[in-house]
């Protein structure tokens, strides 16, 4: 949250900074009043444009830190915030009878988007920005995070040894994190030890591998999936809120509400699109695992030929998987109470009990309702096809298929863990975008 507030903070006084550039350079003097006046009109398009950053998590630095600026989804969020401040500026401008504000609007975000690219490409550069971490330990998780902070801008490795060394002086100054191998402490008295008296009773912020992973990451270790006493504290230790619980519902009935009359209309022209152009009865019904393992029944429009594959996908059917408007009969789900607008997708039912033999605890996943949309959605790829539905062998799965596989469940695990109704919402917003753009983009 503090990095956020920083970087909210640092676009403020750049947007305005920029503002008054340009409306100095376009007037050819200096004018307080008018600018002032001015601060009016467009601090609701400064609310706007840090509105589509967010969406796009440029204010998400655990993000930042990992991965390059990404060009198209800056100017996607450049062009979306253009048009909905033009509609602000149409608006306004009579209200506050300022002349042609609008003439400087492209400029002045033109101008603001340029300075946040070039703002989050070198921030994690600096050297205070960066996350300083000292390692200890070795185990898979580790390694995937000593992976990860030596190929991002945004972290700095002290130092990495297989556990504390007595002859070794480790300084605490400007130290964010202590990471310790869950392995490492597993018989170890003596590391264990070290590890309280030099760094937990000195005052530093110690951690272990699978709790890093997870803030790192943002979805937890394939390693972790398999330790049921980290699971069990991090899920079974959370109690259920009979208030949380009801917000969410509530908030399924109300956008349920709100969606049905434009959702009507558009489902019914796909429907006929569908019986002209197809030919095919435009339902598809199938049976997938829902809460608690219990079977249910998903509706979609359908987009593969009767009896085929996921590679006989009709004319049709390509529009709709890309834009996802073959979920919209999902809401019949939803009003059912089946599924949530948020949760974990519901697994086809022969799908899961083969994930169910190779996946640890795979069940986890079914403890909380399915939902139409969810965090692995938003962070992954599509689903692959997992194995030869005709041939259920191992050695028929689709290649790197179970990789993908357990990421999508840790990112599942990561939102079980997590899930809050301010995280539904952000879920459901960036979904909004998420629809329009491609797989290619996302991990």
């Amino acid at each position: 949250m503090r990095s956020k507030a920083w970087f909210v903070l640092l676009d403020f006084c750049a947007f305005f900074a920029i503002l008054f550039i340009v409306i100095a350079l376009r007037t050819a003097h200096i004018d307080i009043a008018h600018y002032l006046h001015n601060v009016e009109v467009f601090l609701p398009i400064f609310i706007l444009c840090v509105f589509f950053l967010w969406i796009f998590s440029f204010y998400d630095a655990q993000s930042l830190r990992k991965r390059a600026v990404p060009y198209k989804m800056l100017a996607v969020a450049f062009v979306l915030s253009v048009l909905a401040s033009a509609a602000v500026i149409y608006f306004v401008t009579p209200i506050y009878a300022i002349a042609t504000p609008k003439t400087v609007l492209v400029a002045v975000l033109f101008l603001f988007f340029c300075y946040i690219y070039w703002q989050r490409k070198n921030y994690f550069k600096l050297d205070f920005a960066k996350t300083t971490l000292l390692l200890f330990g070795e185990s898979p998780t580790l390694t995937e995070i000593l992976e990860e902070v030596k190929h991002s801008a945004g972290f700095k490795l002290r130092a990495h040894d297989p556990e504390p060394l007595a002859d070794k002086n480790y300084s605490l100054r400007n130290l964010d994190q202590v990471i310790v191998s869950s392995r490492l402490l597993d018989g170890n008295s003596s590391a264990w030890e070290r590890i309280s008296r030099d760094f937990i009773g000195k005052g530093a912020s110690v951690d272990s591998d699978f709790n890093a992973f997870e803030r790192i990451f943002r979805r937890v270790s394939r390693e972790s999936i398999s330790n049921g006493v980290w699971l069990l504290l991090g899920v079974g230790n959370r109690r259920g809120s009979s208030v949380y619980a009801m917000l969410k519902r509530t908030m399924d009935l109300v956008l349920s509400c709100l969606l049905l009359p434009f959702l009507l209309p558009l489902g019914l022209f796909i429907y006929l699109c569908i019986r002209l152009i197809d030919k095919y009865p435009p339902f598809f019904v199938q049976k997938r695992v829902g809460y608690l393992e219990k079977p249910i029944y998903i509706y979609k429009f359908r987009t593969i030929k009767p009896g085929g594959t996921e590679a006989d996908i009709t004319r049709s059917g390509k529009i709709l998987r890309r834009f996802r408007l073959d979920e919209i009969p999902q809401i019949i789900n939803v009003l059912k109470g089946e599924i949530s607008f948020v949760g974990p997708r519901p697994i086809w039912s022969n799908e899961y009990e083969f994930l169910k033999k190779y996946i640890p605890n795979h069940n986890l996943r079914t403890i909380v309702k399915p939902g139409i949309t969810g965090w692995a959605q938003l962070n992954f790829k599509a689903p692959p096809t997992y194995f030869n539905f005709r041939n259920d062998q191992p050695d028929k799965i689709e290649s790197n298929a179970f990789d993908a596989a357990f990421t999508r469940f840790s990112y599942d695990v990561w939102y079980i863990k997590n899930r809050s109704l301010w995280l539904d919402i952000e879920i459901m917003i960036k979904t909004g975008i998420r629809a329009f753009i491609k797989d290619s983009y996302v991990g």
